[in-house]
Parts: structure tokens; C-alpha cells; sequence
């Protein structure tokens, strides 16, 4: 059980962080910089942590 609840966590923080991502490239980089760069280090945070959560289900 705990497994599964874990790589959801994993999974789910991975698909918001590219989705953060491609908010901050797409819509803020024509308008505010600095938004799109926070945007992006927050997202990179979150793709780290996504995939330190499913490393263990992975089997790394």
C-alpha cells in the first residue's frame, strides 16, 4: 500500500512539474521574466523530488 501511494506522490509531483514547466516557457517568457524563472527553478525542484520518490519503485 505504501509503495503505491508513494509512486503516485512520485508520479504526480513529475507530471505538475512539467506542467509547470511549460507554463512558465509558453505563457510568461513574453511577458515576465522573472516569474518564468521562478517558475522554472520551482519546477525543476519538483522534477527532482518526483523522481526521488519513485527512485525506490523504480529499483535504482
Amino acid at each position: 500500500m505504501i509503495r503505491w501511494v508513494r509512486a503516485a506522490a512520485g508520479g504526480l509531483l513529475t507530471l505538475l512539474a512539467l506542467g509547470a514547466m511549460v507554463y512558465a516557457v509558453a505563457v510568461l517568457r513574453e511577458h515576465d521574466y522573472i516569474a518564468a524563472m521562478l517558475l522554472t527553478v520551482i519546477g525543476l525542484s519538483l522534477i527532482r523530488a518526483g523522481t526521488e520518490l519513485l527512485r525506490p519503485v523504480l529499483g535504482e
